[in-house]
């Protein structure tokens, strides 16, 4: 039995698109989603509706991530603070052009699950962590120790990191595919994995593939995110581009210019300015594109 696992989409759905057909392309009929469908990318319907696709022709087993947690508590709470810029302005734009069929959808869906099927060995799966969602499990940290440890299977598939690994502890292991539509390292390629069950044991196979960045490079300039939040759609737009991330370093940079100038600093108020200072100082443009410099 083989399993394609997916986390940490993200709104990229022109690699969430190559993600599947290279998986049905080799027989597969059962997904994992972990979580993160939404948010940093354009167009979030496009990535929603191969969502609804695959759980309505395919055997699907899907838990939310804590960007769907922030949307529904943003909902249930009367919107409020999310505004254009690029603190909050990704959300924002993710926000608006969602449907109530969406958010019914993640409301409908649990923080965690064990998958069990007759011949097979049960695994868990969680976005952050099983009591968690924004849990961060690195290998060989203290905290994923003790997840492992209370671990009722021999297996966890979890996400949130967007580092494709493995790490064993005890006979127990955790299994993170990567991100598909935010992917770090391997030059930007997309990121999933496959687990193969024998009956015994799940062994999974890590996936990298090339996929038509172009598509979704061009969506961030024609659907209107790059307005909404302009130095964090370009992160994540050179994100796509190399594989390298830089978010919360910009984010942090941002913050503390900001608390330097103003004397204090409250997320979501940020100004602009200050995003395209942090941009400037890691040579990265509007379209996310690394600025020529010479290398120190």
């Amino acid at each position: 039995m083989d399993i394609a696992v997916f986390s940490d989409i993200h709104g990229n759905y022109s690699a969430l698109q190559a993600c599947i057909d290279y998986s049905v392309g080799r027989g597969i009929t059962n997904f994992v989603l972990l979580g993160d469908f939404v948010t940093d990318c354009p167009n979030p319907q496009k990535t929603m509706e191969l969502i609804y696709v695959l759980k309505q022709y395919f055997n699907t087993y899907i838990i939310r991530g804590n960007r769907e947690e922030y949307l529904l508590n943003y909902k249930k709470s009367g919107e409020g603070i999310w505004k254009k810029g690029s603190a909050s302005g990704a959300l924002l734009y993710t926000y608006e052009n969602l449907t109530d069929k969406d958010f019914n959808f993640f409301d409908s869906l649990p923080n965690y699950n064990a998958f069990s099927m007759k011949g097979f060995p049960t695994f868990e799966y969680c976005h952050g962590s099983p009591t968690e969602t924004a849990e961060l499990l690195f290998k060989d940290k203290r905290n994923t120790k003790k997840v492992l440890s209370n671990l009722k299977s021999g297996v966890l598939l979890h996400g949130h990191t967007h580092i494709q690994e493995t790490f064993v502890y005890r006979g127990k292991k955790a299994v993170n595919p990567g991100s598909i539509g935010i992917p770090w390292y391997y030059g930007g390629k997309t990121q999933f994995c496959i687990l193969h069950g024998n009956g015994k044991t799940w062994e999974e196979e890590m996936i990298q593939l090339d996929y038509n960045r172009r598509e979704i490079l061009h969506d961030f300039k024609e659907s209107g995110i790059c307005s909404y939040a302009p130095a964090w759609a370009a992160v994540s737009m050179h994100t796509i581009r190399t594989g390298v991330d830089l978010n919360q370093t910009v984010l942090l940079r941002a913050m503390r210019l900001c608390e330097q100038e103003r004397g204090m600093v409250r997320w979501p108020n940020i100004p602009e300015k200050y995003w395209a200072i942090a941009l400037k100082e890691k040579y990265i443009d509007l379209h996310g594109k690394e600025i020529p410099h010479e290398k120190e």
